[in-house]
């Protein structure tokens, strides 16, 4: 039997080409490429605002597609940085998407909240993944504050605590996704 690499949905918060957080998701998809695929995925920039209550069949396609890819996927990456002390706009209206379906339920998650402080979104983005039956532990969550300091232009992780401690995230993050 072939073994097939683990599929990794991963999001980013920081939608701005410039974001650090897309930068991390790009450097982990190339420093892992022989651990896993990856895809990180840039369309929550294009999802209409979440409405609550419409049908399967009023759902836009670009939603179902999403959460198909959430469904399909072995494990979800999330990285996002703080705006204003709390989650980016664009990546709770994606979140709040997957409130009325069960993708989120059980799909081992890891999560990353890189900014400048981060602590108030990344506890945000701990109730809501938990809300939504992600499967989450101590391992596969990181913050990382003063990420400017942290992490290079290029996205190269510069801060060998903050390396060790990503290193240490993904190992965990990947044994969950053999445990499946």
């Amino acid at each position: 039997m072939i073994k097939t690499k683990p599929k990794i949905l991963a999001i980013s918060g920081g939608i701005s080409p410039t974001s650090y957080n897309r930068k991390i998701l790009n450097t982990l998809k190339q420093d892992f490429s022989n651990a896993f695929e990856m895809e990180v995925y840039d369309e929550i920039i294009n999802f209409p605002f979440f409405l609550s209550g419409i049908s399967e069949e009023e759902t836009p396609v670009i939603i179902k597609e999403f959460l198909k890819k959430i469904q399909n996927a072995d494990g979800i990456l999330i990285c996002s940085p703080e705006y204003v002390f709390s989650i980016p706009g664009v990546l709770k209206n994606a979140l709040e998407w997957a409130v009325s379906s069960v993708v989120f339920t059980d799909k081992p998650v890891a999560l990353i909240t890189a900014a400048s402080v981060g602590e108030k979104a990344h506890e945000s983005l701990l109730l809501v993944l938990k809300t939504i039956g992600a499967k989450l532990s101590e391992e596969t969550n990181l913050l990382i504050s003063g990420v400017k300091a942290k992490i290079t232009l290029d996205g190269q992780i510069s801060d060998l605590s903050t390396k060790q401690s990503i290193q240490n995230l993904m190992d965990v993050f990947l044994d969950s996704l053999k445990l499946k």
